[in-house]
């Protein structure tokens, strides 16, 4: 009897003591790509802001490192920012539901918006679509 009791106490204790382990395991959620951060944090410093830019802050919203150009004083990392709910991994002109809704990753970890031309790379910023590297959609005979 007392043999029984032993072991059921041994696993209750090991049930008890995975548990917090598995807490610990950051949450993956629908539309989360390859690469994703989960220790984001909004408005903390990043530097994974060309490819493979987005994360999840502490309550599992979708963020996203973004370099702020030609501020003053100059920024030498960028920041963690809000972005739009994720679509995973997209492939460029591949039709999408809710143009300057929605983000996504193109399959070499470069950022995606869904547009009224379906998903394209880029980022909306305060002052407009730019595409890594420079350049607007209206630069390349794309419009938006």
């Amino acid at each position: 009897m007392i043999r029984e009791l032993l072991i059921a106490a041994a696993i209750s204790g090991t049930a008890v003591g995975l548990a917090p382990a598995a807490v610990a395991d950051p949450g993956h959620y629908d539309g989360d790509v390859p690469g994703m951060n989960y220790d984001a944090s909004l408005g903390a410093p990043c530097d994974n802001y060309e490819r493979f830019i987005f994360g999840r802050g502490p309550g599992g919203q979708a963020e996203a490192c973004h370099l702020i150009v030609n501020q003053f004083p100059a920024a030498q990392s960028g920041f963690w920012v809000i972005t739009y709910p994720l679509n995973g991994v997209q492939q460029v002109g591949a039709p999408c539901k809710d143009p300057r809704g929605s983000s996504a990753q193109s399959p070499d970890g470069l950022p995606m918006l869904c547009t009224e031309h379906g998903w394209q790379v880029g980022q909306l910023t305060g002052g407009g679509f730019p595409r890594p590297g420079g350049g607007f959609p209206s630069d390349t005979g794309v419009t938006d």
